[in-house]
């Protein structure tokens, strides 16, 4: 059903995209996890400072989840953040 199973995979400092793949027993470790449409699959994995990304179908899901119930279930982060995985740019002052 999934283009990709992953299965007993360490994932660090990655960025992930999820939809159409599938993960079994896998560790995420401070990865930027990109979810679009839903269509993944999450068994028996570990994460451990890791950031979902909500995007297009995703984000308007969890926005309707926000009107219903008052709060947001996730904090959606916007993938072009400075952190992990962008350095932060360098100021020039002329």
């Amino acid at each position: 059903m999934y283009k990709v199973n992953y299965q007993n995979r360490v994932f660090k400092k990655e960025v992930v995209e999820l939809d159409g793949h599938a993960f079994k027993n896998c560790e995420f470790s401070a990865c930027m996890m990109v979810l679009r449409t839903g269509e993944t699959e999450l068994k028996s994995c570990h994460f451990e400072n890791c950031r979902l990304i909500l995007k297009d179908n995703a984000l308007t899901i969890g926005k309707i989840i926000t009107t219903f119930t008052g709060k947001g279930p996730l904090r959606v982060v916007d993938f072009d953040e400075q952190g992990m995985f962008y350095p932060q740019e360098k100021q020039h002052h002329e």
